[in-house]
């Protein structure tokens, strides 16, 4: 009776179930896996947001295959404030960045065709691209103090046949931002296999350590086509909403193709409520404050993390360079479902595994620095203790 795209595994693994059981019996959770701002103590514009959704254009019905022109001039705004131009014509508004993935799969791949993605990564693509009936596989990222692509694997899976790469900047989980050699090396690569690029840039805005060799976002123009996408759910904290858009930039007839293509694809759905569309200028200015408060927090909390690591002799972070996250390599004594399970079951911590976001190697656990100080200091404390 159902289709095989949606015959994925339903078992829950032992560390849902047994989180399950606590949150059952009403016990505390240290919760370091939290990535959602508004549950995070975050101080937002309240008065600001609220009245934006109460414009008159919210009560009028307005279908626009790419979203209304106040929307989009809005978001090239913010980009030409950060140097990048962008043209308001080039952008299409979805409703969150996975729609934007599900549409650009169902525009570059025929049913069975590749596309190439990262891993480690968060947990994501599989599952849109089994929707579509797409195929992914995956191109390393290594490690040797920072994080890079490997380049040498994207050339030969692009031998084989893919019709785009995503690339993440910076990457989740790993805080990685694209290189301009790395971009420049994409660029060459994917221009030779006739392939497109994505660049995913949701978290562009939260830089975590100084990195000379980053990227500034892809949404500009382009030697390649190039769709960027970015969205309100973590430039200004509001991932309810439920807005997002995607940038095609590239060489005209290409973009242009793409543009014309997205739109029928846009038009059969029309996801995008107008009045979030129409309260786009607002919510993009009130993500300023937002972010600089999301900012704050995530550089506390990291300097909270290297204060407690730094007398803790069986633990190390990984270098990030942006995001929300940060990469704990443990002691390789127990796989790391073992130790999230041990963390969750005798420290009441709630953490991540590594092979959640797909790691190849063991001894790596990922957390969410958005956390309330006191609540993440607990449960870091909690964690290294049940590691000693």
């Amino acid at each position: 009776m159902f289709s095989v795209r949606t015959g994925w595994p339903r078992q829950p693994n032992r560390l849902s179930l047994l989180l399950r059981a606590k949150r059952e019996r009403g016990g505390r959770i240290l919760d370091l896996t939290l990535s959602n701002p508004t549950e995070a103590g975050i101080a937002y514009p309240t008065a600001d947001i609220l009245s934006s959704l109460q414009r008159p254009e919210a009560l009028r019905y307005l279908p626009n295959q790419r979203g209304i022109p106040e929307g989009r001039e809005a978001i090239a705004a913010y980009y030409q404030a950060t140097g990048v131009a962008v043209d308001p014509w080039s952008l299409m508004l979805t409703a969150g960045t996975s729609e934007a993935y599900a549409l650009l799969f169902a525009l570059l791949c025929d049913p069975g065709e590749t596309v190439l993605v990262p891993a480690p990564c968060y947990p994501l693509f599989e599952y849109i691209a089994r929707i579509a009936s797409v195929q992914v596989a995956s191109y390393p990222l290594w490690y040797d103090g920072e994080w890079h692509l490997d380049l040498n694997a994207v050339g030969s899976l692009l031998e084989r046949g893919a019709r785009g790469l995503v690339a993440i900047h910076p990457h989740n989980p790993t805080g990685m931002y694209l290189k301009r050699e790395e971009l420049a090396a994409l660029h060459e690569m994917l221009s030779r296999a006739r392939a497109a690029l994505i660049v995913d840039e949701v978290f562009i805005e939260y830089p975590l350590a100084a990195s000379a060799g980053a990227a500034i976002s892809t949404a500009g123009p382009a030697p390649i086509l190039t769709f960027t996408l970015n969205g309100v759910s973590k430039m200004a904290g509001l991932p309810h909403m439920k807005v997002a858009w995607v940038a095609v930039s590239g060489p005209a007839p290409e973009k242009e193709e793409a543009l014309e293509r997205l739109e029928i694809l846009g038009d059969t759905y029309l996801t995008v409520n107008t009045m979030v569309q129409a309260a786009l200028p607002t919510l993009l200015c009130a993500g300023e404050l937002v972010r600089g408060e999301i900012r704050r927090r995530l550089h506390g909390n990291l300097a909270i993390l290297d204060d407690l690591l730094a007398g803790h002799p069986l633990c190390s972070r990984l270098h990030a360079e942006g995001g929300w996250y940060a990469v704990i390599r443990v002691p390789g004594t127990r796989t790391d479902e073992e130790w999230a399970v041990t963390m969750l079951e005798e420290a009441d911590v709630l953490i991540h595994p590594g092979y959640f976001f797909d790691f190849p190697l063991g001894g790596h656990l990922v957390l969410s620095l958005l956390p309330e100080p006191a609540l993440f200091s607990a449960g870091v404390e909690a964690m290294l203790r049940r590691v000693s």
